[in-house]
């Protein structure tokens, strides 16, 4: 039996410690900042069932895209800071439908050009054009989903064959029904948006008593450059900052930022929208944490 039941998070652990070597001597809070994620559109061409997006009522569709300018201004904060730490096209949609994808990367890669460049797609619009300007762009790692069966192995390893990608610069993650009892994803209610069945609910107590690492090591950029304080933040209940406002640096490390870690830290949920969130929330992110707090304890 595997250690978690997401293969998926040994890689993230791995990335963990080879961020923390890259920072081990230097002391900066900033550097508890291990991955942002940049939501660059609100667009998805799929309707999965442990996504919000499973209820249009909920989640809709909506046709907006993040604009260069937000990514110029992230990436700008970022080389400001020398930041080590992981870019991730993912959020809320399909990056891939952002018809600016490849410029996004390339802003990135210009201004960090050591750092991991990340996306996760469904792959269902991926070609080996769209392939090939990825990489040419700067992107490091691209994670393709499998929803609909094995079938669909085969077809993605001769589409990066194709386009003469590296097997070690591509992920293919198995989440059909039936490859594994949890589809090899590690679900959760997306912070109280995606409902599961009755039964399950009712033997759900809320606010859970348990801390959570997520705001101590990952900052999310939505489409207009609003940072919400949780990537799983899907209702934007708790917006922290804009980048076209405020530095990067001075939203991850701000007072509402930290009123917020010290809840957590000390397993309280009891506020939107953690009081009906059911993540686990400690599965890595352990030295982002330790490095905050220490930092916290500093400034009494």
């Amino acid at each position: 039996m595997a250690k978690y039941l997401d293969s998926f998070l040994e890689h993230r652990l791995d990335q963990e410690r080879k961020h923390i070597s890259a920072i081990e001597d230097n002391n900066d809070p900033i550097n508890s900042l291990i991955t942002v994620e940049m939501n660059i559109t609100e667009l998805c061409n799929r309707v999965c069932s442990f996504c919000p997006r499973v209820d249009s009522r909920i989640y809709p569709n909506r046709n907006l895209s993040m604009d260069l300018k937000i990514s110029k201004k992230v990436a700008a904060d970022l080389e400001g800071v020398n930041y080590k730490g992981r870019v991730s096209f993912s959020g809320y949609g399909e990056p891939i439908l952002n018809k600016e994808f490849a410029e996004h990367i390339k802003i990135f890669r210009d201004a960090l050009p050591d750092n991991i460049i990340e996306t996760n797609t469904n792959g269902d619009k991926l070609t080996v054009k769209m392939i090939k300007q990825f990489f040419a762009a700067g992107i490091t790692a691209l994670y393709v989903n499998l929803y609909d069966g094995p079938q669909q192995v085969q077809y993605f390893k001769n589409l990066f064959l194709q386009a003469g990608i590296s097997i070690d610069c591509y992920k293919l993650r198995y989440h059909w029904e039936g490859v594994a009892d949890d589809c090899g994803l590690t679900i959760n209610n997306r912070s109280g948006m995606l409902k599961f069945d009755k039964k399950q609910i009712d033997s759900q107590t809320f606010p859970i008593n348990n801390p959570c690492y997520y705001p101590f090591y990952k900052m999310l950029v939505d489409y207009n450059g609003d940072v919400m304080f949780c990537a799983n933040d899907w209702g934007r209940n708790n917006i922290v900052g804009n980048v076209l406002k405020s530095y990067v640096r001075d939203i991850w490390l701000s007072k509402k930022m930290q009123e917020i870690r010290l809840r957590l830290i000390d397993s309280d949920r009891n506020f939107k929208p953690c009081n009906i969130c059911d993540i686990q929330g400690t599965l890595h992110g352990k030295s982002s944490v330790d490095r905050l707090v220490t930092y916290y304890a500093q400034q009494k």
